[in-house]
């Protein structure tokens, strides 16, 4: 089949056509998006390049045939010459040295493709550097000159150093290394480095992982005097951040920091600057900060150009720094390594985009969209406020008309000594939930222990004084400002959206509204819940890294966003809390839940690294993990010796089904999270090679899989275990569980017992992220359409179509408005799995090691109003996927559609077009203007590579990269 494409290769190359060739475009190294990373570091002496390949809208068929690589530094030059290859993704640095460590490196790139008889320009040289490779092992050696810093005694947040360069030498580089816990920001004569970078480093495991970013301070230090400051703020190494006995609460202690600046010279010369006894420092204007309860700033404290040269303080004691210990307990085999993912960043910088919320050649208009609730992606990441009230005397209130992530900065016009009290939540009182608060009111009880609050003390500035948090953020839609010494505007009050810096790369719009709205929720939940890890809410005293809810929606999350290095780091960070059994706890940083955890929540380690490597096609992943992965299904394996899956452990179960169902049998969902595991482990061994890895989990899970479908399913009534909607989705989601002669019988209880809640889910996450699939593969696609589509209770669609509260974000529970404040979020994530369905099924985007699939799954007839019209754009490492299909159009006529897609250069595609109803036959596919089924076999060419699946009335049709237009009619 696959020797179409060699012939068409073979053919363009003979006669391409000679057009002006144009350079790759979008160029990543180690993953590291080069047109958006402010300051592109490398901790490899072997990086990897990806690139995608410019296409014309006319050309179809492009491929890359060679490319051409170079990499220079200030001593040295490498050339690979050209390459023939068709890679264009992770293509490995081959130089005979490796990469040195701390080093400037500039890099160019040109292809060949076989659309030009000519060789591509060269990009324009692209500048990176590496980190320096022994970090660990330096700091270890400067330990007496080079040490972590602080006070025991005072809240010492703020500390300084001058130090002068008298060398007459130009400076070549100056390079900083800086690590501060559980925050920092650094100052460099005068002036703030990064200005939108916030909340830096990531939370980890401190003990076991502390991570070191670097700065590129070439342009700003200077021969002569310099200053250097850094502010610190507790962040999670803050002991107030944590909540024992549910975990054992670390032993941290006062915010600290490490700080190395090394300055190279033309000359050869080297200057240190180091963190050491010899820098001073003081409190400053933020008297307490924490995560959970805000911040409390009194603004008379401030110092302006406290970092810069010559700064001298006649009001504030500035005493000597201690040397405090490290983080790092080497017991343990801890290190501080670097920050290898994007950071934290506050407004338009938190944000790039791959794909444009403009419909691209689609079919759908403004008017089949219908109204979305809440602000826009494309906003800008500031959202200002809808409106503003005052529910009773001293108190404003401030609408932002979106549930977000971040904080505001207000504009204060008062006497110098008066406090501001600010407060943030989700909803207005009075909720259904009983409330002593005025009518309008921000509704505080579900934060639980945190309460979200920032006070500002003014120092009365005449022309008015700007606050906005340094060391904390929010979860809210809702602020108030209490004793505001002005009655304050809109125009006085903008918000940050803040979250791990990413691309969006994906952007799923239809014609059915309520989908829209969920996309729309879904998206700013998961934006919100970017935090360096993924967490499960951002506004009460919680927002941890658990890892039910980073496992149910890494598949949604990396078809929005791209997020390959966050989940690198979280998946380092689950690693840093493995038990030597190989057990995981339910949280990361362990700091709730249980240990060892439900093996819905520990799932996360396979599931995660399997994802990443689905959606990037990186191999790396799985084996720099696998070990990992196979320890901790050991672990479950272990556990299950002592219980069979009839009684095997669990924690959570399918989490929150809309009371009053109950949740499903535990050990039925345990056992499905097991079985999941090792089916992952099985796929992970046969690519990397390990055939008695391979043979022995396949043994061990047909074993597992004669033994579930003995304990849980009932032969008289058949259906599995307790007969729940959950225990019947997960059963048949397991491969080779459910035997094939009742596998029919087990759907149809399924089916029956959603038509008989008047078509309503009665699952929890986990029944939910395995259920519109399962229905879509197993022929009730128009279910899973009704379901999706359904506003009453409990659906996707009720929560923002309800006379309570008109969601923008997700919810946690399905009835939140009838709910106490207890467990109740407003900006929750793990429902968003079905987010990966709008992609995989309703777009019909999936991945295999090589090729995209495009297989959409359609509405039969009469249920096509439920999604008559789908535009889905697609960013992948290769170029942009666009699907579009409409059953609307004035010349089509029942069962037909027409059908655009668009595949990047350099990659193949199988399109499956499915029957719009059962039985169904295609009776005509049309390209452009021509027929190209049926035809005549004799005429058949390597332009109609066509499957037609006699069986099953599936059309295929094989293609390679450019822009289709297909019309399909049925009968």
């Amino acid at each position: 089949m696959f020797c179409y494409y060699i012939l068409v290769v073979a053919c363009i190359a003979a006669n391409s056509a000679s057009r002006l060739p144009t350079a790759p475009y979008d160029i990543r190294v180690d993953h590291y998006k080069v047109d958006t990373t402010k300051d592109l570091i490398i901790n490899t002496a072997r990086p990897r390049f990806s690139w995608k390949i410019a296409m014309l809208e006319t050309e179809r068929n492009v491929l890359q045939v060679a490319y051409q690589l170079q990499i220079k530094s200030r001593n040295d030059q490498w050339d690979s010459k050209q390459v023939m290859s068709s890679h264009s993704i992770h293509v490995s640095y081959m130089g005979f040295d490796d990469l040195q460590s701390a080093t400037f490196y500039q890099f160019r790139l040109r292809i060949w493709t076989t659309q030009s008889n000519q060789t591509s320009p060269w990009t324009n040289w692209i500048h990176f550097r590496t980190f320096m490779f022994n970090i660990h092992s330096y700091i270890l050696s400067k330990n007496d000159s080079l040490m972590w810093i602080g006070s025991n005694q005072i809240n010492m947040n703020e500390l300084r150093k001058e130090f002068q360069i008298s060398n007459s030498s130009p400076i070549q580089s100056a390079v900083v290394y800086i690590s501060g816990l559980g925050y920092y920001e650094l100052y460099v004569n005068g002036d703030k480095v990064d200005i939108s970078r916030k909340l830096d480093p990531g939370w980890t495991v401190y003990e076991k992982r502390t991570l070191l970013v670097s700065f590129d301070l070439s342009a700003t230090i200077k021969s002569g005097m310099n200053a250097v400051g850094v502010r610190l703020g507790n962040g999670w190494y803050g002991q107030e951040q944590y909540t024992p006995p549910v975990a054992p609460e670390p032993n941290y202690g006062p915010p600290r920091f490490i700080f190395f600046l090394q300055i190279l010279f033309d000359n050869g010369e080297e200057m240190h600057v180091y963190s050491d006894s010899t820098w001073i420092g003081r409190q400053n204007s933020i008297l307490h900060d924490s995560i959970y309860n805000g911040e409390f700033v009194d603004s008379r404290n401030d110092r302006l150009n406290w970092s810069r040269v010559g700064f001298t303080d006649l009001l504030s004691l500035w005493i000597p720094a201690e040397l405090m210990s490290s983080p790092i307990n080497e017991s343990l085999h801890g290190q501080v390594v670097m920050q290898d993912m994007p950071p934290i960043r506050a407004g338009s910088d938190a944000l790039h985009f791959e794909v444009t919320s403009t419909l691209i050649g689609g079919y759908l208009s403004a008017n089949d969209i219908g109204h979305i609730q809440g602000a826009m992606l494309t906003d800008g990441g500031i959202l200002k406020p809808i409106a503003v009230w005052s529910p009773t005397i001293g108190v404003q209130v401030f609408d932002l008309a979106q549930n977000m992530a971040g904080w505001c900065r207000f504009r204060f016009y008062g006497a110098r000594g008066v406090g501001v009290y600010i407060r943030h939540g989700e909803i207005l009182t009075p909720s259904i939930a009983t409330t002593n608060r005025s009518y309008g009111e921000v509704y505080t009880e579900n934060l639980l222990g945190a309460t979200q609050s920032d006070t500002y003390v003014l120092h009365g500035d005449p022309a008015g004084e700007i606050y906005e948090p340094t060391f904390t953020y929010h979860g809210f839609r809702y602020v108030s400002i209490i004793n505001a010494p002005n009655s304050m505007t809109v125009d006085d009050v903008e918000c940050l959206v803040v979250h791990s810096e990413t691309t969006l790369k994906g952007h799923f719009i239809s014609s059915n509204p309520i989908i829209n709205q969920i996309q729309h929720n879904i998206q700013w939940s998961q934006l919100n819940n970017l935090m360096s890890l993924p967490t499960d809410c951002p506004q009460r005293e919680e927002r941890k890294g658990w890892l039910g809810d980073a496992a149910l929606t890494v598949n949604e999350a990396l078809y929005n966003f791209d997020l390959i290095k966050l989940y690198i780091n979280f998946l380092h960070s689950i690693v840093n809390t493995q038990g030597t059994d190989g057990a995981v706890p339910d949280t990361v940083p362990f700091s709730d839940g249980d240990f060892p955890a439900d093996p819905n929540w520990g799932t996360a380690l396979p599931t995660i690294a399997w994802q990443l490597y689905r959606h990037y096609n990186d191999v790396q992943i799985l084996s720099s993990f696998y070990s990992n992965i196979r320890l901790y299904v050991e672990s479950v394996y272990n556990a299950y010796k002592s219980t069979g899956l009839a009684n095997l452990f669990y924690s959570y179960g399918d989490w929150v089904p809309p009371a009053p169902q109950p949740r499903a049998n535990e050990s039925l969902t345990s056992s499905f999270a097991f079985m999941h595991d090792i089916s992952l482990l099985i796929n992970m061994s046969q690519i990397l090679g390990y055939t008695n890895d391979t043979h022995n989990y396949m043994e061990l899970y047909q074993q597992l899989a004669e033994e579930f479908h003995r304990v849980f399913f009932n032969s008289t009534s058949h259906f599995y275990a307790d007969g729940t909607q959950t225990s019947q989705i997960l059963a048949l989601a397991l491969p080779n569980v459910v035997p094939s002669n009742i596998r029919s019988l087990v759907l149809e209880h399924l089916v029956s017992d959603i038509t008989q809640k008047n078509n309503h889910v009665a699952t929890g996450i986990i029944g939910t992220a395995q259920l519109y699939p399962l229905l879509s593969d197993n022929g009730y696609h128009d279910l899973a359409l009704e379901l999706i589509s359904s506003i009453t209770y409990p659906s996707y669609g009720y929560m923002s179509n309800n006379p309570y509260e008109n969601a923008t974000a997700l919810w946690e529970i399905w009835n939140a408005p009838f709910e106490g404040p207890e467990m109740n979020s407003r900006n929750h994530i793990m429902y968003g799995s079905i987010g990966a369905w709008f992609y995989s099924h309703l777009a019909g985007i999936e991945f295999t090691s090589n090729t995209i699939v495009i297989r959409p799954r359609m509405a039969s007839e009469s249920k096509k109003h439920l999604l008559r019209k789908v535009d889905c754009q697609l960013s992948t490492l290769h170029g942009l996927v666009h699907v579009a299909y409409t059953r609307d159009e004035p010349d089509l006529v029942s069962n037909s559609i027409r059908f655009r897609l668009t595949i990047p250069a350099n990659t193949q595609a199988r399109v499956i077009f499915e029957p719009l109803f059962s039985g169904a036959r295609c009776v005509r596919l049309i390209e452009g203007n021509e027929v190209i089924w049926p035809i005549d076999p004799k005429l058949l060419t390597e332009r109609h590579n066509i499957e037609n699946e006699v069986e099953t009335g599936v059309m295929i049709v094989y293609i390679n990269s450019g822009q289709y237009e297909y019309q399909v009619y049925w009968e």
